[in-house]
């Protein structure tokens, strides 16, 4: 591949890994495909598998069993340096004896590159990194989102057509990770190559991928856009990791009188629902904070509850309230902050109300 032509990417197929330590399952039998050219992320709570499986593909940790296809091509019981693909650490990794130049161009220097096309590429990736100018700084002289883009650099230096980040923005402050969330994606998309990307932040998840896997306990809960796994949530973890959510324990259902249905719930409500009732038995119904409105009298509304204003938080131009419609429940309710909007106080009575489109039935586990 010359410099100057657009990596595709490649195409990465789990088949049945599993990663076993002893009694200990660290990763059940998973199968998943990550498109060419795809920015993919997975997240999940820590311990859920998410570092094992980026490890797996870097060839770090052998699959107890199981296939990693790049390109149609089995890489297990390959060497890790012979797999070509690119790694991104958290903590960057450069050398501290090394300028930058030297960090980025160390890749092509164990691959015997000549020192034109090294010569070459390194301008490149400086460039493609905004840090022309800067080769021979040392890392120390340099703040963490530059000695980011030098490790960014350094990965992609070859050309690798798989890159693999694990909790690269980690060690940054909230600013410095937006910004360079934005900067990854363009560095992604420039280079066309196919990212695996590893976090737990939701928000910089969806900001940046094309599509996401949530993994919890050694395994797949669910796979899609943010937008899918937002809105349709396969179960109640996928609803409660990805984003706030209200879930109501359902205790009775039935069909209701024009179509949809009705749930009541452990509290005792009685929720009006648009959809009918799954097939499956065991669900919890789930209202996420944005689809619920406030009113200080009683609304005429699909679903209606009463309660306090317990706590009331202003911040990024949402206002938050928590308030307890049951001794043992407390909802959750967010909106953008508008001018004139009606505000309520911490300990004043409310109405919250929701229509039955945005009460979702998802599986309990």
């Amino acid at each position: 591949m010359t410099s100057d032509t657009k990596n595709r990417g490649a195409s990465v197929a789990y088949r049945n890994v599993e990663k076993r330590y002893g009694a200990f399952q660290a990763l059940t039998p998973i199968s998943l495909e990550v498109d060419s050219g795809e920015f993919f992320s997975i997240i999940g709570p820590s311990g859920s598998g998410k570092t094992t499986l980026l490890g797996v593909t870097a060839g770090f940790i052998p699959p107890t069993t199981g296939q990693i296809l790049v390109n149609d091509q089995d890489l297990v019981g390959v060497a890790p340096f012979k797999r070509n693909i690119g790694m991104v650490f958290q903590n960057y990794s450069l050398f501290p004896h090394m300028n930058v130049a030297e960090n980025i161009s160390f890749p092509l220097r164990m691959r015997k590159a000549s020192k034109t096309e090294i010569s070459e590429r390194v301008e490149r990736m400086l460039d493609m990194v905004r840090l022309s100018g800067m080769g021979d700084r040392r890392p120390n002289q340099l703040s963490g989102g530059q000695q980011q883009r030098v490790a960014l650099a350094r990965a992609a230096i070859y050309d690798p057509l798989l890159l693999l980040m694990d909790e690269p923005l980690g060690a940054l402050d909230k600013n410095l990770r937006e910004e360079m969330q934005d900067e990854i994606k363009q560095f992604q998309e420039t280079l066309g190559t196919t990212v695996i990307y590893v976090t737990h932040d939701q928000h910089e998840a969806a900001s940046m991928s094309h599509r996401i896997a949530i993994m919890n306990a050694g395994h797949i809960e669910q796979v899609g856009t943010s937008r899918e796994l937002y809105e349709h949530p396969r179960n109640r973890f996928v609803a409660s990791f990805l984003g706030e959510a209200n879930l109501f324990e359902v205790v009775e259902s039935e069909n209701g009188p024009s179509g949809g249905s009705v749930v009541k719930t452990v509290q005792g409500f009685r929720l009006r629902v648009a959809a009918a009732l799954p097939a499956e038995r065991g669900f919890v119904a789930c209202v996420r904070p944005e689809n619920i409105q406030l009113s200080s009298d009683p609304p005429n509304a699909d679903n209606c509850l009463a309660g306090t204003v317990i706590d009331v938080v202003y911040a990024a131009g949402t206002i938050r309230y928590r308030i307890q419609v049951h001794p043992d429940f407390v909802i959750t309710q967010r909106l953008p902050a508008e001018r004139q909007m009606q505000l309520f106080e911490t300990g004043g009575a409310v109405h919250l109300y929701w229509d039955a489109g945005d009460t979702r039935l998802i599986s309990e586990t």
